[in-house]
């Protein structure tokens, strides 16, 4: 769907036509989750994120101005709620002392640019575990964390879909955790 026919349903929906902002939902929501996905620490905080910027979106598309930028206002209100979500869960897991999540949750945060502290130990721990990755998988890895490698353009690289990228890097990183925590992997 283009800017102008998004803006089109915004206007709809700044008259008071609740079906245009469901139609509007549809039309985005893909892109929104795999902008989402680029961020998020979890698929269950991609869903969470997802569900509260579309709320957000609901209660403040009067203060929306139609020029065609619907798309990256959504957007904004994403990574805005994004990095609150990985700021709290942040302080929760600084209290929690949880080494693992917290180097995972430290790695969505650089995407922001706020790198925190982290354990040698557990840094060591996850050399060998990304060690033991397949190549294909290493290589996602690297790619993104280490040579900081956005969801787009690893796509790209890989001629996969965002989608495609984003979900097999949640999966890599389940791995990772799994195999960081002792655990034999599925």
């Amino acid at each position: 769907m283009t800017d102008e026919e998004l803006d089109e349903l915004v206007a709809q929906v700044q008259a008071g036509d609740s079906d245009a902002f469901t139609e509007l939902v549809y039309a985005i929501r893909k892109e929104l989750r795999i902008f989402i996905s680029a961020h998020a620490y979890s698929a269950d905080m991609v869903e969470e994120v997802l569900q509260a910027t579309l709320v957000v979106c609901y209660e403040k598309i009067h203060k929306y101005e139609l020029r065609g930028t619907f798309l990256c206002w959504v957007k904004g209100i994403a990574r805005n709620l994004n990095f609150k979500e990985l700021s709290s869960r942040s302080r929760y897991l600084n209290a929690k002392d949880d080494f693992l999540d917290r180097l995972v949750l430290d790695s969505a945060l650089e995407t922001f640019g706020g790198a925190q502290d982290r354990a040698e130990e557990w840094v060591e721990r996850l050399k060998v575990c990304i060690g033991k990755l397949p190549a294909d998988s290493r290589a996602m890895i690297e790619k993104r964390y280490f040579e900081n490698m956005s969801i787009r353009t690893l796509a790209q690289v890989l001629e996969k879909p965002e989608s495609w990228t984003a979900v097999n890097l949640y999966r890599i990183r389940e791995i990772l955790r799994k195999c960081m925590m002792g655990e034999v992997a599925k």
